[in-house]
C-alpha cells in the first residue's frame, strides 16, 4: 500500500512537470509589438502582407501569428486568481519592494485623448485617399469611354487599347498608394509614441507581480498588474489594426494590376 502511494505521487508529480512545460511561456506586450509587421512604403510591401485569393486580401501568416498570439494571451490574463485559504504572512523585503511597482497606470485618459484623434486623423485621411481613388475611377472610365472602336463586326476598342488605359490608371493608383503611405508613417509613429509608455508600464508590472513569492499578495494584485497587461496588449493590437487598415488599401493596387495582367496577357489590337 505503501509503494502504492509512492507510485500515484510520483505520476501526480509526472503529470504537473509535464503540464508546466506544456504550458507555453507568455510573451510581453512588448516582444509582440517587435512582431507586428511595419508599415510598408511601397504598394508591392503592403502586398507582402496579404494573403490573396482572387482578390480578396486576407492577413498572411505573420499577422495572423501576431493577432492570435494576442487574443490568447488576453484569454489567460482574464482568468481569475484564487486568493489561497490560510493566512498571508509578513512580506518578505524583496516582495515589498514589487509590490511598490504594481501600480495602475497613471495617465490613461491622457492615452485614450491621442488614440482617439489619431483615429480621427485616420479615417480623415482614409477618406481623402478613397476620394482621390474614385476621381481615378471616373477619369479611367471616361478614358475608356473614348476608346475608338475598331472597324469590325463588333465595333468595339481593341483589347490591346482597352489593356493600355488599364495599366495607365493602374499605376497611378500605385502611385497614389505610395503618397499616402509616407503621409501615414508620422502619424503611425506619433500614435507609437501615445501607447508606448502603457505598454512598457504594463510588461514592468507584470513582471514585478510574476517574481511575488507571497501567494496571498500576489491573488491580490492579479487585478491590477494583468489588467495593465492587458490594456498593454490592446495597444499592440491597435498598432497592428491601424497598420492593416492601411497596408490593406496600398496591397488592392498592386492586387488589381496583378488581376489586369491576366485579364489582358493575350491582348491584341485590331
Amino acid at each position: 500500500m505503501r509503494m502504492n502511494r509512492r507510485h500515484m505521487l510520483a505520476c501526480a508529480f509526472a503529470l504537473c512537470s509535464a503540464a508546466a512545460a506544456a504550458a507555453p511561456a507568455l510573451l510581453s506586450a512588448q516582444d509582440w509589438l517587435a512582431q507586428v509587421p511595419p508599415l510598408p512604403a511601397t504598394a508591392e510591401s503592403a502586398y507582402a502582407q496579404w494573403n490573396d485569393v482572387s482578390g480578396v486580401l486576407t492577413p498572411n501568416a505573420l499577422s495572423t501569428k501576431v493577432s492570435d498570439g494576442i487574443k490568447n494571451e488576453a484569454l489567460v490574463l482574464a482568468r481569475v486568481v484564487e486568493v489561497p485559504a490560510g493566512s498571508s504572512g509578513p512580506l518578505s523585503a524583496r516582495d515589498q519592494a514589487l509590490v511598490e511597482k504594481i501600480t495602475v497606470f497613471p495617465d490613461t485618459a491622457a492615452v485614450v485623448q491621442k488614440i482617439q484623434a489619431a483615429r480621427t486623423d485616420e479615417a480623415a485621411l482614409l477618406q481623402k485617399w478613397h476620394a482621390e481613388l474614385n476621381s481615378l475611377e471616373q477619369r479611367r472610365i471616361q478614358a475608356r469611354s473614348a476608346l475608338p472602336a475598331c472597324h469590325n463586326e463588333a465595333g468595339t476598342p481593341s483589347q490591346a487599347s482597352i489593356r493600355d488605359v488599364e495599366q495607365t490608371f493602374s499605376k497611378e493608383k500605385v502611385e497614389i498608394a505610395v503618397r499616402y503611405l509616407a503621409e501615414f508613417q508620422p502619424r503611425l509613429e506619433q500614435l507609437l509614441a501615445a501607447v508606448s509608455p502603457r505598454i512598457a508600464h504594463g510588461d514592468a508590472t507584470l513582471r514585478a507581480w510574476n517574481g511575488l513569492g507571497n501567494p496571498f499578495r500576489k491573488a491580490q494584485l492579479a487585478p491590477i498588474a494583468r489588467g495593465s497587461e492587458s490594456d498593454a496588449l490592446r495597444d499592440v493590437a491597435l498598432i497592428q489594426s491601424y497598420i492593416q487598415d492601411i497596408s490593406k488599401l496600398a496591397a488592392r493596387s498592386i492586387s488589381e494590376r496583378n488581376a489586369l495582367q491576366r485579364v489582358y496577357a493575350n491582348a491584341k489590337g485590331c
